[in-house]
């Protein structure tokens, strides 16, 4: 049997760790890169991440094509790349968005052609290939997202591949359910820790946050980030993001009320609960 070919686009801490789990795994495909980053792409040739560095049109003749760049710009990608492929190859992606991709790769995927949303369940504040990490993915999930439409054997080649990594697979998740919990557990930490810092910023009297303790570090390392991915994620995801922000002011209001009337037993009832349920984590 001819090795199979992964093409994988976009090599920054996503495609870049994925591309470095796969090197010398045995069973694992042949990987091809591409990135319009230029140093990502010499990196990822240096590392032995990719055995070729190519143009997102060839990315089209590969097995497996993994989509792995920012969620606004994975819907052209993958309307471009899902009309290309040939029939028996799959589409799949990494974007903590899931209902728009799925829709746009289900709509432009040729004949024969799969799409599978996927998300893996990993990653830091930082970027670029040289933020990538061989070890990212072991023992983290990764979710797919897959509708009626979705065939089998294309969900079961996508677990394979992300099964190589080291990452926990076997968990499914249809697109709109997804991205109501991803709204609440992952994009509005991140709204918050970037509304935090930014409010440091706003105050009249500056606060020196060189003095600032473990908390306020620990809490806001989210808030380094890549600005330009999280925005088009929240833009996204939109109305599940100013749900979930409704929810989290309803509830920091009434925190600040408790606080405000000196409501000893309500405090401590609410940091009780919440001190519980992160314990359980």
């Amino acid at each position: 049997m001819p090795r199979e070919r992964l093409g994988i686009l976009g090599l920054g801490l996503i495609g870049g760790s994925l591309a470095l789990a796969l090197k010398g795994k045995r069973g694992a495909p042949e990987v091809w890169g591409c990135d319009r980053n230029k140093v990502h792409l010499r990196q990822a040739l240096a590392k032995g991440a990719i055995s070729r560095a190519c143009a997102i049109a060839e990315l089209a003749s590969c097995d497996i094509v993994v989509v792995c760049i920012p969620v606004r710009a994975s819907l052209h990608a993958v309307s471009f790349l899902g009309s290309r492929m040939r029939s028996g190859s799959v589409l799949t992606d990494v974007g903590s968005v899931k209902a728009e991709i799925v829709r746009i790769g289900e709509r432009f995927a040729g004949k024969g052609v799969s799409f599978v949303g996927g998300h893996p369940i990993a990653g830091t504040e930082n970027s670029g290939f040289s933020a990538a990490d061989p070890l990212l993915f072991r023992g983290r999930s990764f979710i797919a997202t897959p509708t009626q439409r979705t065939d089998e054997e294309a969900l079961r080649r996508v677990d394979r591949l992300w099964k190589l990594t080291g990452s926990k697979t076997g968990f499914r998740m249809d697109p709109a359910t997804h991205d109501r919990v991803f709204a609440h557990i992952s994009h509005l930490p991140h709204v918050v820790a970037y509304a935090l810092v930014h409010s440091m910023t706003t105050l009249r009297s500056p606060v020196p946050l060189g003095c600032s303790a473990g908390g306020f570090r620990d809490f806001t390392r989210i808030a380094s980030s890549n600005p330009d991915m999280w925005r088009d994620i929240v833009l996204q995801n939109r109305k599940e993001v100013m749900r979930a922000i409704a929810h989290y002011r309803r509830n920091l209001d009434a925190l600040a009320r408790r606080i405000a009337s000196s409501d000893e037993r309500g405090i401590k009832n609410v940091f009780a609960k919440a001190k519980k349920t992160r314990d359980g984590l």
